[in-house]
């Protein structure tokens, strides 16, 4: 195998995804997204809630209810062991339903968003982590187990982990629970971590804590994570690549550095506008409301949102554009015939400041 495809953990090819209503009805919710990830690299889909992050992702678990899911490639090229170079390929959407099992936290793990409904409040945090290491080949005993969890959690910064690994969930706080959340999901080694809003239901003096947490896991564990957030600012901290989503459909994707200082999507745009700079500074807001996607018209469907919209906007959705190796935007502004647009100064000052952050001279 080329040195490409052991760099390469996960590999999509026009993902769609549609749920069934009632008898007859079917809504197109992912809308052909193509997604790659690499060994120990973190990826961002960022968009408004409704865009078709948390679809895309569950798909890879096939945790979606009532989905109907088809892609022309849905491959996990994934380690047999992790003490073991040899590579398994692994075809996502040939898998029968009692297959899953050999996939799910074994080989791809899922942190949700809200760890107050992640733990069963009717069992120790003990008795839950060793259920991920049940027939686990690289332990002998339970007590190698148990020392290696209480390892892990202090790790992930749970002080006295010895004497707490027997206490119930409700005596931990929340960012305490996401913490034992991201431990049980990292216990078991697997080779790609989904992250869905992980942080959302914590205070934001616990968030930098817990995100810090999943840089080391990419560093100390070499496990891939796909990081899903509606708040782009979060997404610029850590994420080496990032996938622009609205209505289903990836509109704009490129490294960190392509994103923040040469957005190119309108979307994109607003997003970036959207992060709090100067608490003088009156907050932007996207205007409108995300489309109804069990009735998206013709066009682009950003466009009734989109102050720099053009006729052809209304008519026909573009595709994505590629600008360079790593970056696409699919925009009409990319046409050449299209005419040159004036950035808003909220803009300018923010891509001027990830650009200082990134170290780019003008």
């Amino acid at each position: 195998m080329n040195q490409e495809k052991n760099d390469l953990l996960l590999d999509i090819k026009n993902l769609q995804v549609s749920f069934k209503i009632g008898k007859k009805k079917v809504i197109k919710i992912v809308r052909g997204v193509d997604l790659k990830i690499k060994r120990k690299q973190i990826i961002g889909l960022v968009g408004e809630s409704g865009s078709g992050k948390s679809v895309t992702s569950k798909s890879l678990l096939s945790i979606n209810e009532f989905d109907i899911t088809e892609a022309e490639k849905m491959m996990l090229y994934s380690k047999k062991s992790i003490d073991n170079d040899e590579i398994e390929t692994v075809d996502l959407l040939k898998l029968k339903r009692n297959e899953w099992i050999k996939i799910r936290g074994k080989k791809i793990g899922y942190i949700p968003q809200d760890p107050l409904t992640s733990l069963n409040p009717t069992r120790t945090i003990k008795k839950q982590l060793l259920d991920v290491l049940k027939n686990d080949p690289r332990f002998s005993s339970k007590a190698e187990k148990i020392s290696y969890l209480i390892d892990l959690l202090e790790k992930f910064g749970i002080r006295n982990a010895k004497e707490k690994i027997n206490h119930y969930p409700h005596t931990f706080s929340g960012g305490m629970k996401q913490r034992v959340v991201i431990a049980m999901v990292v216990a078991a080694r697997p080779d790609l971590i989904i992250a869905d809003e992980p942080t959302t239901a914590l205070d934001p003096t616990v968030q930098a804590s817990v995100l810090a947490l999943f840089e080391e896991i990419r560093t100390n564990y070499n496990i891939s994570i796909i990081f899903i957030s509606h708040n782009i600012s979060v997404i610029a901290k850590f994420c080496d690549y990032i996938y622009v989503m609205y209505a289903g459909k990836v509109v704009e994707r490129g490294t960190k550095i392509d994103i923040f200082t040469n957005p190119l999507h309108p979307y994109t745009w607003a997003l970036i506008t959207s992060i709090p700079e100067d608490k003088n500074e009156k907050l932007y807001s996207i205007p409108g409301t995300p489309p109804d996607m069990a009735n998206l018209g013709v066009g682009d469907p950003f466009a009734t949102r989109n102050q720099y919209a053009m006729e052809i906007d209304f008519k026909k959705e573009p595709s994505l554009i590629k600008v360079s190796e790593t970056h696409s935007a699919a925009t009409w502004l990319l046409d050449p015939r299209a005419p040159k647009v004036e950035l808003s100064e909220q803009l300018k000052k923010r891509i001027q400041f990830f650009r200082k952050v990134f170290n780019i001279n003008d």
